[in-house]
């Protein structure tokens, strides 16, 4: 078996499983702001991470 087919296969099960998800348990409003809020923060770490990282290589 090649890395590339066990790859392709790993995506593919991770569409089809989060494509499961949402039709047998949407996400109600309140759960969508949360994750938009967690997700936000998620970025401006990984940005300042990034910007840190930079700035000690010059």
């Amino acid at each position: 078996m090649r890395y590339s087919d066990f790859t392709k296969g790993i995506a593919t099960g991770m569409l089809v499983g989060a494509a499961a998800g949402m039709i047998f348990e949407p996400i109600s409003e309140k759960q969508r702001n949360k994750i938009k809020r967690k997700t936000k923060g998620v970025f401006r770490s990984i940005g300042s991470v990034i910007d840190t990282a930079f700035d000690m290589m010059r």
